[in-house]
C-alpha cells in the first residue's frame, strides 16, 4: 500500500488524489447492476428539481440536496447488506414536502 499514497507535497497532489477518487468509485462494485426502484412522480419531482435548479432557483438547492439523499438511501436500500440512518421512505417524505418547482427561469433572469 505504501506505494499507493500520494505526498501532499507533490505539486500534482490534488490532481493525483482526484484521479484516485475517480478510480475507486468509477469502477466496477458488487451491486451495481442490481435494479432499484422509485415510482414515475418521485423521479418526476426530483428531475424537476434539479432542472429548476440547474435554470437558476436557487431556493431548491436545499430540495436537490435532501433528492440526492434519498436516491443515496435508494441505492443503499438495493444494496445487499447496507444498513442506513434514515429508510428512502422517511427522505421521500422530506422531499414531497417540497413544492413542486415551476417550468422556466427565475422571473428576474428572465431573458
Amino acid at each position: 500500500m505504501g506505494d499507493d499514497l500520494i505526498d501532499p507535497a507533490d505539486p500534482m497532489y490534488e490532481l493525483k488524489v482526484a484521479e484516485a477518487f475517480q478510480h475507486t468509485v468509477n469502477g466496477a462494485h458488487e451491486g451495481d447492476d442490481l435494479p432499484v426502484q422509485i415510482t414515475v412522480r418521485r423521479a418526476g419531482k426530483i428531475a424537476a428539481g434539479m432542472g429548476s435548479v440547474a435554470r437558476g432557483h436557487s431556493g431548491y438547492t436545499d430540495a436537490l440536496r435532501d433528492a440526492s439523499w434519498f436516491l443515496d438511501a435508494v441505492v443503499a436500500e438495493g444494496r445487499p447488506h447496507t444498513v442506513v440512518s434514515r429508510s428512502a421512505s422517511e427522505l421521500w417524505a422530506v422531499l414531497d414536502a417540497w413544492p413542486w418547482p415551476r417550468p422556466g427561469k427565475p422571473k428576474d433572469n428572465a431573458e
